[in-house]
């Protein structure tokens, strides 16, 4: 391999983690600019001697768990019919196996929120 192949390899493996590190720094600071804006609000009405609702800083977010096993349930169907249909051999379960992961994460967690609600437990942000 020349120098430039070399080059271009680097680039293709650098580029998604690059922009995987800048999703995440853009939604922590989005997170911390957010959280700022609360606490300012909060301190501003006891400044003022006002009542916020009580609702206002509970998480947005129920049912989180029951939403995320779905997503990834059907990633995994997708996956594996993806990988199925690709395959010279057809749908063995030897072609479709790399959607298993993400199929059996998903029905983790929806083991976990059908746990969770029989108990009374909501999902935390």
């Amino acid at each position: 391999m020349n120098d430039q192949s070399i080059f271009i390899v680097v680039i293709i493996m650098v580029v998604p983690f690059l922009f995987t590190l800048l999703i995440v720094y853009i939604k922590s600071m989005e997170k911390r600019k957010n959280n700022e804006l609360m606490a300012d609000l909060y301190q501003k009405s006891i400044e003022n001697g006002k009542e916020l609702p009580t609702d206002l800083f509970e998480a947005k977010n129920k049912n989180k768990s029951l939403r995320t096993g779905i997503i990834l349930v059907f990633i995994g169907i997708g996956i594996s019919i993806f990988l199925g249909a690709i395959a010279n051999d057809g749908f063995t379960l030897k072609n479709m196996s790399g959607g298993i992961i993400p199929f059996f994460l998903g029905i983790g967690f929806l083991v976990v929120h059908f746990i969770w609600k029989k108990k009374g437990y909501t999902d935390e942000e």
